[in-house]
């Protein structure tokens, strides 16, 4: 393939992948500003809400990795694809939803194209993309699901009806869904492997360029499983989503508790920490570029996130704790931006292997989303905000020390 058309093939990737991650978080986010109309509709109670809220990352725990094995096997779009069709009809069967366990079902489905999606980003960018620009195209991709999300929470209560933000979601999940199906293609980077692996066990090309086998399942599984740093990036992802989610789900709640704001104002502030999510994903990768090396700046974002996780929500009030609010969302989302593209620049995974190993990664990171917030710190510590949140910061200084100890991606020549 020529440079012109890789080069269009690349923007094309990036624009499908974009739009298709922007409907599942959406159809989340959306949630929380209508819950007064939800609730009653429904008849739910607050953990029955949180629960529903909750649900779309159910998908992600479960079948993560075998959306990266069968991607890395069958290819992207054929997959991913798939997983779109099954999304995009849980949402428009949403809108018909009698009930709430009809809608949880729903919930849960419209998350599984955000699963095979989140697993396969890297493995996308890396078959598209050159290694320097890798980690700015993952950001592109992760931005446009936090910007669903400032879109979902700034605009779902200007709908008049819950019927009504549920068709529009459901026109909005086809349109992305025929655009996948239309113009998405595999990229010309990841569908190459050779039969024969190398000593490291990863495969290799052929050097007389003829078309190379696809790796088997079970050579996906025995490459990326016994790769100490997919673990350790999955692990540090893991520890990142769980913060961030600290801050997402229980922060208009403490401020409005614990520091007197009512609720709107609790909900601007946490809408700050949103932005600063979406600077974060496109802006920490060209940090990333200019300087050159992939570790120094993961965990200086790490120990930014542990401070601002830990004491943000404490400050004064005035410029000083909205800076503070954007730095810590800047810095939690840019850590998660650049370790899901290192998978895909470690040594012995490559764009090959990078749906299996995203896979090991998505599934970390959203086992901490889900688990560790709602299921150990909560129901142990209650509402003790200070070390709910001290943990939290914690959290991220593992994250540090899980970068710490991986090896240096990017060996920018000075």
């Amino acid at each position: 393939m020529d440079g012109k058309r890789a080069s269009k093939g690349a923007i094309i990737a990036l624009a499908c992948t974009t739009l298709m991650l922007f409907v599942p978080n959406y159809s989340q986010y959306q949630l929380s500003p209508i819950a007064h109309l939800i609730m009653p509709a429904y008849d739910l109670d607050a953990t029955q809400f949180s629960i529903l809220f909750s649900s779309t990352m159910i998908a992600g725990i479960l079948l993560s990795l075998v959306a990266g094995l069968l991607s890395d096997r069958f290819g992207v779009k054929r997959v991913v694809g798939i997983a779109a069709i099954i999304s995009v009809t849980a949402l428009v069967a949403r809108i018909f939803a009698p009930n709430f366990a009809t809608l949880f079902v729903c919930m849960a489905l419209a998350g599984v194209v955000a699963t095979f999606l989140n697993a396969n980003l890297a493995k996308i960018m890396g078959s598209w993309f050159p290694p320097e620009k890798v980690g700015l195209a993952v950001g592109i991709g992760l931005a446009g699901a936090t910007f669903s999300m400032a879109i979902g929470l700034g605009t779902s209560a200007l709908f008049p009806s819950l019927k009504a933000i549920f068709t529009f979601t459901a026109v909005v999940a086809i349109i992305a869904l025929a655009a996948w199906w239309l113009f998405f293609k595999d990229g010309p980077g990841g569908m190459q492997a050779s039969p024969e692996p190398d000593s490291a066990g990863a495969s290799l090309p052929k050097a007389d360029g003829t078309p190379l086998a696809q790796p088997s399942l079970s050579e996906c599984l025995k490459v990326v499983l016994k790769s100490r740093n997919v673990w350790l990036i999955g692990v540090a992802l893991g520890m990142d989503m769980a913060a961030t989610m600290c801050i997402v789900t229980f922060l208009p709640q403490v401020l409005q508790a614990t520091r007197g704001f009512d609720p709107t104002a609790a909900g601007a502030l946490s809408s700050v920490v949103t932005f600063g999510n979406l600077a974060g994903s496109i802006l920490a990768p060209i940090i990333l570029a200019c300087v050159g090396r992939f570790k120094p700046v993961a965990i200086v974002l790490a120990i930014i996130s542990a401070a601002g996780t830990a004491f943000a929500w404490q400050l004064p009030d005035g410029p000083f704790m909205l800076v503070c609010f954007f730095m810590t969302g800047f810095a939690l989302s840019g850590l998660m931006t650049v370790l899901v593209s290192a998978v895909v620049l470690l040594p012995e995974i490559g764009p090959v292997y990078a749906g299996t190993a995203g896979g090991v990664g998505a599934t970390l990171q959203l086992f901490g989303a889900v688990v560790i917030p709602s299921y150990i710190l909560m129901p142990i510590l209650g509402e003790n905000w200070p070390v709910f949140y001290g943990i939290g910061g914690i959290l991220c200084i593992v994250a540090a020390v899980c970068v710490f100890l991986l090896p240096e991606v990017l060996k920018r020549e000075w």
